[in-house]
């Protein structure tokens, strides 16, 4: 008959693993904040964008990723808006958010990016 170990080390290792995990450093200033700091901004992201937005397996460029984010910025405001509106490549039209305004699109946006639009 086999001989195996006492569960207890495991079932520790496993505990302190799960604490540890979130674990973060968030004095990074540059880290982004985890959803919009507007409520209404906040519920649209979380409903629609953030699906694939925080999602590394989508494809989607990530929110808080600037190097992600930096040549979709380089196009211009107009060509995000209109991705977003129009759809583009694997985003669906209108991102999902047939209720979003062309404001909230491109605060949505400036979120995502970390780079306010105008």
């Amino acid at each position: 008959m086999p001989f195996f170990p006492p569960l207890l080390p495991a079932a520790a290792l496993t505990t302190l693993a799960l604490l540890l995990g979130g674990c973060r450093d968030d004095s990074d200033p540059a880290a982004p904040q985890a959803a919009p700091a507007d409520p209404a901004l906040a519920a649209l992201y979380a409903n629609t964008c953030q699906t694939c937005h925080a999602n590394p397996a989508s494809g989607a460029p990530l929110a808080g990723d600037a190097a992600a984010w930096a040549p979709r910025l380089a196009q211009g405001v107009d060509r995000l808006l209109e991705h977003s509106i129009n759809g583009y490549q694997g985003m669906p039209p209108m991102g999902l958010c047939m209720q979003c305004s062309e404001a909230q699109f491109l605060a949505l946006i400036g979120y995502m990016s970390g780079q306010p639009l105008h």
